[in-house]
């Protein structure tokens, strides 16, 4: 028998004063750092407790008060650089592998009658409600998390506990925030709307929902939990991902409990490519320094922004901030027509000269003049180094004006500086291929022969330029660009479809220290399968990449 359980009525029968019955399995020492890996008791299904598995790691000279249980994705386990990076910056934290069977030696056990809960196995029960939300993995995956924070408790002795999840494990995090006390929460990558999966939020179309959605939706699906969170949230959200659709995630914010929404507060990581900037991992720390260490830190409220033709008929932004604080910059992001959020071009606005005593922040919006649906949000750096953004706007305009663009042909030159590429893949580089430290990979201008720059990042460059209308290719379009390589090697272009997952690739050689000129027609890229890529005027991303040092210029259609 199906039936409608809700954020209230999810965690009531779920039974938190049993033994823990901890077991250290094996530890692990790296200087200061203690990390003990651990099985213990959760939840009773009926056919036995759950077996959980999970690290706790601490500093072993000084054991801190200080805590914070890590929930990662569904696709890692315990990461031992995450939690040295937590250690290290004073706190004791407790990281769990829910996942179960079939990744490492060690793991959770679940019983046979919950063998939905492990990842390998959970089919329909993560993407669906056909009996209740209580039996699905995502449930069982809670009945962890919370039996993890009672552990941690009894570890560092103190009911003081923030909470971090990322992706599936941010999800997790949500359901959990009304079923016990959390000092805070942060969620990385992770708004709810999982029922919506597909459909853009600004586009046409609408997921059909059904009694089987309404479930879903009512008890699994993130937003539904928003409203009962009893403790302020940070909402890190990744742009430019295929996996999460951050159109939707301030809408999810806008439901979190009013007692808690002046505290909480919402990032995003637009120049990092589907990962979390070091501007947004500095601004977790400083979350986690106000409730977890009850620091003094002023949290801003979001800024708010009005778009709006000027005297001069330049179409322009204003940003008004909170006045409760001291501002230190401002930074306008806008992209133009794709509906498609992980497809989309962000571009960092010109900023208007700002007159004495102004209350806002003004900018120049230079769209194209056949744009048609607009996309707005910023950054508004405090003077206590708090980063806070805005809501994503989104305005239908018609028309031009005095400041909108021709069509261009040219995709980069270096005259832009490091306007349009970013970073392909910080995949190696960032902590739980999640958080970026620092900026030293981001794209930079070098000098190669002749005084002549170029664009380089060792992890490779990417664009989304070709889906902003004003600079998109023809069918008949052919690439060039311009390549510098120090050695003789393999220079890689490829164009990727985000939504059909394909790859098109094109490698080709370069020469040695000299400026060469490519230009390759859409046939010459292809999929591992020998599918050619059918047009350049797509929605696609484009990326760059070489083995050795390399510098790009005067990327262009002709």
């Amino acid at each position: 028998m199906s039936v409608m359980i809700t954020p209230v009525t999810l965690w009531k029968n779920l039974d938190l004063n049993l033994e823990l019955r901890g077991t250290t399995i094996k530890e692990v020492t790296d200087g200061d750092v203690k990390i003990e890996y651990l099985n213990f008791s959760g939840r009773d299904t009926g056919e036995g407790r759950v077996l959980c598995y999970a690290a706790y790691a601490y500093n072993s000279l000084s054991p801190s008060q200080l805590a914070l249980l890590v929930i990662p994705d569904s696709n890692s386990g315990i990461d031992e650089s995450l939690l040295k990076l937590f250690v290290e910056r004073g706190y004791s934290v407790c990281m769990l592998d829910y996942r179960g069977n079939g990744y490492d030696e060690e793991y959770t056990v679940y019983p046979e009658n919950i063998s939905y809960a492990n990842v390998r196995a959970c089919g329909r029960y993560k993407d669906f409600v056909d009996e209740s939300a209580d039996k699905t993995c995502w449930y069982e995956w809670g009945a962890v998390a919370l039996y993890a924070r009672k552990l941690l408790i009894e570890r560092v002795g103190s009911e003081d506990i923030a909470v971090l999840g990322i992706r599936d494990g941010g999800e997790i995090a949500w359901k959990i925030l009304n079923a016990a006390k959390f000092s805070c929460a942060v969620t990385v990558s992770a708004a709810g709307w999982l029922a919506y999966k597909g459909y853009e939020k600004f586009g046409k179309l609408e997921p059909e929902l059904n009694e089987e959605r309404y479930r879903f939706i009512a008890g699994v699906d993130s937003q539904a939990f928003a409203p009962y969170v009893t403790c302020p949230v940070l909402m890190l959200c990744s742009v430019n991902d295929a996996a999460f659709d951050y159109d939707r995630a301030f809408d999810t914010f806008s439901r979190i409990n009013d007692d808690y929404a002046d505290g909480s507060a919402i990032n995003y990581s637009v120049e990092s490519n589907g990962f979390i900037s070091a501007d947004g991992t500095q601004t977790m720390f400083r979350f986690l320094d106000k409730y977890v260490r009850n620091r003094q830190i002023f949290i801003p409220r979001p800024s708010v922004i009005t778009v709006q033709a000027d005297l001069e008929q330049n179409l322009t932004a204003s940003v008004a901030w909170d006045e409760n604080g001291l501002v230190e910059s401002c930074n306008l992001y806008y992209a133009e027509d794709c509906l498609n959020s992980s497809m989309r071009e962000w571009k960092k606005a010109t900023p208007k000269e700002r007159l004495l005593g102004s209350t806002t922040f003004d900018f120049l919006l230079d769209v194209y003049e056949k744009t048609s649906h607009l996309f707005v949000m910023c950054e508004t750096i405090y003077s206590n180094g708090f980063i806070a953004w805005s809501k994503i706007i989104t305005r239908r305009i018609k028309g031009t004006f005095r400041n909108s663009c021709k069509k261009c042909n040219v995709l980069y030159n270096s005259a832009d500086g490091v306007d349009c590429f970013k970073v392909d893949d910080y995949s190696q580089h960032a902590i739980a291929n999640t958080f970026l430290l620092d900026n030293e990979l981001a794209p930079k201008l070098v000098e190669k022969d002749k005084n002549i720059l170029g664009i380089y990042s060792p992890c490779g460059l990417s664009t989304y330029r070709n889906n902003n209308g004003r600079y998109s290719a023809k069918d008949d379009s052919l690439l060039k660009l311009d390549v510098f390589t120090d050695e003789a090697c393999e220079v890689t272009i490829a164009f990727t479809n985000e939504r059909s997952g394909e790859n098109f690739v094109c490698r080709k050689k370069s020469l040695c220290g000299v400026w060469q000129s490519l230009i390759l027609s859409n046939k010459d890229f292809k999929t591992e399968q020998g599918i050619i890529l059918p047009s350049f005027a797509l929605k696609l991303k484009l990326t760059i990449s070489c083995e050795g040092e390399y510098a790009v210029n005067n990327v262009m259609w002709l």
